[in-house]
Parts: C-alpha cells; sequence; structure tokens
C-alpha cells in the first residue's frame, strides 16, 4: 500500500468513528438541505427512528457485502425497516451507496443520480435519517402522518 493510500485510509477510520449517529446525521441532513434549499424546497427535520433504521440497514448491507434495498424477514423493504424503527409514515424512500469515503462525496455521487436526487429534492418528504457502516451509505426520508414538523433547525 502506498503512502497516500494509506493516510486516507487512517483518515477514513478517525472520521468513521470520530462521528456519533447524531453528529453523522447533522452534517448529512444539512447537506440535504442545503441542496433542498437551492430548490426552494422545504428543509427536512431529523429523525432518530428513521437514522436507527438507515443505519441497521448499513449494517445489514456490510454483513453480507451487498448494496441492496432489500433484506430477507420483517425487515425486507425501507417501509417496514422504517415502521419496526417507530416511524409510522405516509410515504417514504430509500437511497444507498456503497464506497464513497465521505459524506460530502457521498451526497455528491446521490445529487448525480437522478433517482437519488429525486428523493433528496422530493416536497413531500418531511423527515430524514442517516447511517453509514463499512461505506455503505443508506439515506431514509418520510412523509410523517401529522404534517410537516415547525421550527425545524437550520444548519450554518
Amino acid at each position: 500500500m502506498d503512502f497516500k493510500k494509506f493516510v486516507y485510509l487512517c483518515l477514513f477510520i478517525v472520521y468513521s468513528y470520530a462521528l456519533t449517529l447524531k453528529e453523522f446525521n447533522y452534517k448529512m441532513i444539512c447537506l440535504v438541505n442545503k441542496e433542498r434549499a437551492k430548490k426552494n424546497v422545504p428543509y427536512l427535520a431529523y429523525s432518530s427512528q428513521l437514522a436507527n433504521a438507515a443505519l441497521k440497514h448499513s449494517k445489514y448491507q456490510a454483513s453480507k457485502k451487498k448494496m441492496t434495498h432489500d433484506e430477507s424477514g420483517s425487515y425486507s423493504t425501507p417501509m417496514k425497516r422504517i415502521k419496526k424503527a417507530g416511524f409510522n409514515p405516509k410515504a417514504c424512500a430509500e437511497n444507498v451507496a456503497y464506497n464513497q469515503k465521505t459524506i460530502e462525496k457521498v451526497m455528491e455521487s446521490w445529487m448525480n443520480s437522478s433517482g437519488h436526487k429525486k428523493n433528496i429534492l422530493n416536497k413531500s418528504y418531511t423527515h430524514f435519517g442517516a447511517g453509514m457502516k463499512d461505506r455503505y451509505w443508506t439515506q431514509n426520508f418520510a412523509t410523517s402522518k401529522n404534517g410537516r414538523p415547525k421550527n425545524i433547525k437550520k444548519c450554518p
């Protein structure tokens, strides 16, 4: 392994373990809401339930060493995973990715993909949560049956 790759690997390891799930989600939702603001789309609110479902799915993908939207059993679809995590949405969507080394790189990848970008910019979604394990990334979007929350925290 050359020195440059070694440095990137070390930075990735430190970066991955330095962020808690909430800190990771704060950084991710800021980037998502920044993209939404460019198109005058309402900001998303953070949901720990969506974040937990996303993290669980990223862990599943890492354990199978396969990027997928599907799982076996009772967690087979994004909707089922989100409901099992305690969020009961009217609608939901999921973005997955693999192998990007930073939040910025995975967001760039998703924004360059029409289907993923559509999820990020969908006006009907009200809540968001994300997870990552071993470079398997998951974003969850959901529309709350209770409508859009007021006073959504804006990023600096």
